[in-house]
This record gives C-alpha cells, structure tokens and sequence, in this order.
C-alpha cells in the first residue's frame, strides 16, 4: 500500500511537467510558424491562429496584466499548498491539480514574458465562435472537472 501512495504523488509534478512542456512548445511552434492574427482553417469548425489575450478567460480583466499575474501567483500557492496537504493515494485528485497547475504555470509564464497569453486553438460553429484558447486554457478546464468528479466520488457523493 505504501508504494501505491508514494507513486500517486507523482501523479501531480509528472502532470504539471507535462501540461507545461506542451503548453511551451506548442506555443513557441505557432509563435515561429504564424504571424500575428494570421488563421489557417483545418476543419469545417476549427482552425489555428496566432492571438495574444491580455486579459483572463474570455478576455476578461483586458489590460491589467499585474494584477493577473499577482492573482495567478496567489493561486499557485493556495494549489500547491493544497497539493502539499493531501493524504496518501486520490491519484485522481492528484492528477487533476496537476493538470491545473501546470496549465497556471504556462499561462503565467506567457503573462511575464510577453505581457499577454498566446491563444491559438480557436473553435466555431456557423457564426456561433467560441473564444481562442491554448493547451494550458484546455488543462485547467479538464483538470478543474476532473478535481470536481473526484472530490465528490471520494465524499460519496452519488452520481447524478
């Protein structure tokens, strides 16, 4: 049992490296490969661009780089400190937080480099579009639903 939990507290740091790695690198990739605004279609509902976002989701908080950079940090910190908190094994719980944190990490990273975040997955359907988003955007929302489904399995709560 105690090798179990010693391995499930890998799930966090392998899950942050790797969020970051791909997050960097598929972001470097389209920073050499497109130009500013530039857009190439893919599929009938998706294509790549190269956009910056100095705000927050959905461009929110547009222009207030330091403000999202020190919030940022501060949820790091809380994250980690949970992270650092839990019990031994929820390897899910783990692996979420990770996916969290490592997509936090890549996002905050681009806001101190470059003074925005490098968007360029951008999704649509007819006129209906949704907002650009990258590889880190993508793990936070994935490792936010998968700390929601594993901290209620844990509680014992049912599922609907």
């Amino acid at each position: 049992m105690r090798g179990r939990a010693v391995r499930s507290r890998l799930f966090t740091p392998l899950a942050v490296i790797g969020v970051f790695l791909a997050d960097r690198l598929s972001k470097l990739w389209v920073m050499e490969h497109f130009s500013y605004g530039e857009v190439r279609p893919l599929l009938p509902f998706f294509r790549l661009t190269y956009l910056e976002n100095t705000g927050a989701a959905f461009s929110i908080g547009q222009g207030r780089n330091t403000a999202l950079i020190v919030l940022s940090a501060a949820i790091l910190v809380v994250l980690l400190a949970v992270e650092r908190r839990m019990g031994p094994g929820r390897p899910g719980l783990r692996a979420g937080l990770g996916l969290v944190i490592g997509g936090a990490l890549g996002n905050l990273y681009d806001r101190i480099s470059y003074g925005s975040v490098i968007d360029f997955l951008d999704f649509f359907w007819g006129a209906r579009h949704w907002p650009a988003f990258n590889l880190a955007d993508a793990a936070i929302c994935v490792g936010a639903a998968g700390l929601l489904y594993f901290q209620r399995r844990s509680a014992g709560v049912p599922e609907p």
